[in-house]
C-alpha cells in the first residue's frame, strides 16, 4: 500500500514534519510493506517558509532584525535563485513574545520589512511572504519603515511604524523604490481590513488587546487605508485577506503590486501535490484542531480535495475534532484516547499520534489481505 503523508503542523506540539516523522515511524513498526512518502504542507500560517524552502530546494539565510518590540534576534529566510522565501512569524511573530509582552500597540512588523530588504539585496526579484501567526496590526507600516519609508502626523512631527500611531499618520514620505519585485502574500485566511470580521476586530484580541485597544486600531487601520488608497488609486479595504496579518498586505499592494493569494492552494500547487496524490493508495492529512474553519480551505482540506478528485481514501488526524468537520474527509480521528487536560495532550502529542496511527497502520494492513 502506497501512503502519501501530507500534514500540516499541530499548533503548539508537533509541526508538519515531526507530524509526518511520527506517522512514518508507527507505519513502519507496523510493517515495511508499506511504501510512505511524506509532504509536509501549510496555508501561509505555520511553516510555510520551511514547507516552501524545501520544495524549491531554498538555502536558508540568517539574518539579525528586531522582534516585534524591537529588540535584535536572528531570523531566518530562505533564496532560491532570484525568488526569496519569507516567514513573517520569524521576525514579527507571537512566538517571539512572552504571553504578557503582546501588546499590538506597541508591535511592529519592522523585522519582516527587514528580512525583506535583505532578500532583495541578494537579488531576490520573487518575494512569496508567508504572513500566519504575527503578533502585529500595524498595517505593514513597520515593515515600510524598514524599507526606508517615513511617516508624519499633521504637525510634521516624525512617527514611527506602529499600531498606535496609525490613525496619527497624515504623510508618507516614500523612497526610491524598484518596480521589478513580484510579491505574493500567502494568507490563510480570507478577511478583510475593517469591520466585524477584521483585522481590529478578529485578530486584535488574539495578539493582546483589550476593548479600547480594538477601536483605536480600527480607526487607525481606516486612516491608513485611505492614504494608502489615495497613493495607488485602487480600493483596498474590501480586498478578501485584506485584514490578514494587522493588514500587512496593504501597503505591499500599494507600492510594489503585490497579490494576495490563498495559502493552502498556492503551496500545493508549488509542491506539485497532484502528482503524488496519483502515486497514492491512501493519503494521511491533519492538524491540531479539525473544525469548521479547517473546511475553509485550510490545508487538510485542500489535500482532501485533491485526494477526492483522484478517487483516492483521504483520513484526516487531529487532536480536537469537530463533528462538523468530518463531511470534508472520508474519515476523521482524534489521537486523543482518554481524558487529558490540553497542556498534557500538547505535551503527550507525539506519543498519542504514533500509538493512533500503529493502530491505524494495523487496519490498513488488514484490510489489504
Amino acid at each position: 500500500m502506497k501512503v502519501l503523508i501530507a500534514p500540516n503542523s499541530m499548533k503548539g506540539s508537533l509541526d508538519a514534519f515531526e507530524f509526518a516523522d511520527t506517522v512514518e515511524q508507527a507505519f513502519q513498526k507496523c510493517s515495511h510493506s508499506f511504501e510512505i512518502r511524506k509532504m509536509p504542507v501549510a496555508d501561509g500560517g505555520d511553516l510555510t517558509g520551511k514547507v516552501l524552502a524545501q520544495a524549491f530546494g531554498a538555502r536558508q539565510i540568517s539574518h539579525i532584525v528586531n522582534d516585534p518590540l524591537g529588540r535584535e534576534i536572528h531570523a531566518e529566510f530562505w533564496v532560491s535563485g532570484k525568488t526569496g522565501i519569507i516567514e513573517m512569524a520569524e521576525a514579527s511573530g507571537i512566538k517571539r513574545l512572552k504571553t504578557d509582552e503582546l501588546d499590538p500597540m506597541k508591535a511592529s512588523s519592522c523585522g519582516t520589512g527587514q528580512l525583506l530588504s535583505e532578500s532583495i539585496k541578494k537579488g531576490c526579484t520573487e518575494i512569496l511572504l508567508g504572513v500566519g501567526g504575527s503578533a502585529t496590526v500595524d498595517g505593514g507600516s513597520g515593515m515600510l519603515e524598514a524599507l526606508g519609508f517615513q511617516f508624519f502626523d499633521s504637525e510634521g512631527n516624525h512617527l514611527s511604524g506602529n499600531g498606535a500611531n496609525l490613525e496619527k499618520i497624515k504623510k508618507i514620505n516614500k523612497p526610491e523604490i524598484s518596480n521589478q519585485i513580484e510579491i505574493q502574500v500567502i494568507s490563510d485566511v480570507d478577511n478583510p481590513l475593517l469591520g466585524k470580521k477584521g483585522a481590529a476586530k478578529i485578530f486584535a484580541p488574539q495578539k493582546g488587546a483589550n476593548h479600547k485597544m480594538v477601536e483605536i486600531l480600527e480607526r487607525g487601520l481606516k486612516n491608513w487605508a485611505g492614504l494608502l488608497e489615495k497613493e495607488c488609486g485602487r480600493k483596498l479595504s474590501d480586498l478578501k485577506g485584506s485584514g490578514a496579518a494587522g493588514g500587512i498586505a496593504l501597503p505591499l499592494i500599494a507600492y510594489f503590486g503585490a497579490e494576495i493569494v490563498p495559502g493552502a492552494d498556492f503551496i500545493l500547487k508549488k509542491l506539485n501535490f497532484e502528482k503524488h496524490v496519483q502515486w497514492a493508495d491512501i493519503v494521511i492529512t491533519g492538524e491540531g484542531k479539525i473544525d469548521a474553519q479547517t473546511l475553509g480551505r485550510k490545508a487538510p482540506v485542500v489535500v482532501a480535495h485533491s485526494a477526492q478528485k483522484h478517487n483516492k481514501p483521504v483520513v484526516a488526524i487531529g487532536g480536537s475534532i469537530e463533528s462538523e468537520a468530518s463531511k470534508g474527509f472520508d474519515a476523521v480521528f482524534s489521537i486523543i484516547n482518554r481524558p487529558l487536560s490540553l497542556n498534557d495532550s500538547i505535551k503527550e502529542s507525539k506519543t498519542l499520534l504514533f500509538d493512533f496511527s500503529f493502530e491505524l497502520a494495523r487496519l490498513l494492513r488488514i484490510l489489504q489481505k
